[in-house]
């Protein structure tokens, strides 16, 4: 992983890379190896990768007062609402990504992570997953979700909560 990383350092100080492609590929290489290690740690059978993550699709956040919220995420980072889950929470635009904002327990905290693969399969990952020694559960609530489809999530390392989601989607 060391390599890696320098390989990372090294693009984004030669202007390769903006330091936000080089902060979500080392988040995603943090991520990747977490997973590893907890099936590992695990003593699971082994199976070469859950998935290629490709992007941190999104970060949801657990906030005290959505509206409030989205209006100081808007005005710091001059970004817009691009979806409204029926759940009460919005999503706001990041590129390929988005910020999630919930009202939820627990205020002032990250809910979860979502790392966008391709060739998303939420029944087939979850499969994977029990190969893997990982717990993992596919939320099909359509209040939970836009056009995202089925959501996977899974205990990580640490017990982070982490969903894996397509890559691309937007909330």
């Amino acid at each position: 992983m060391n390599t890696a990383i320098e390989h990372l350092v090294d693009q984004f100080e030669s202007r390769k890379l903006s330091r936000r492609q080089l902060v979500a590929s080392l988040s995603a290489l943090v991520a990747s190896a977490t997973a590893a290690a907890s099936a590992q740690s695990q003593s699971a059978p082994a199976v070469s990768v859950l998935a290629q993550g490709r992007s941190i699709n999104h970060v949801s956040l657990s906030v005290t007062d959505v509206e409030k919220a989205a209006d100081y995420y808007s005005k710091l980072f001059n970004v817009k609402i691009v979806s409204r889950p029926g759940n009460g929470g919005l999503n706001m635009g990041l590129g390929d990504g988005f910020l999630g904002l919930y009202k939820l327990a627990n205020p002032g905290t990250v809910n979860h992570i979502c790392i966008g693969v391709d060739n998303y399969d939420p029944d087939a990952l979850a499969a994977k997953c029990k190969q893997m020694g990982i717990t993992a559960s596919v939320n099909r609530d359509p209040n939970s979700r836009t056009s995202g489809g089925d959501q996977l999530y899974i205990q990580a390392f640490d017990n982070h909560r982490l969903q894996i989601g397509p890559h691309g989607y937007q909330g």
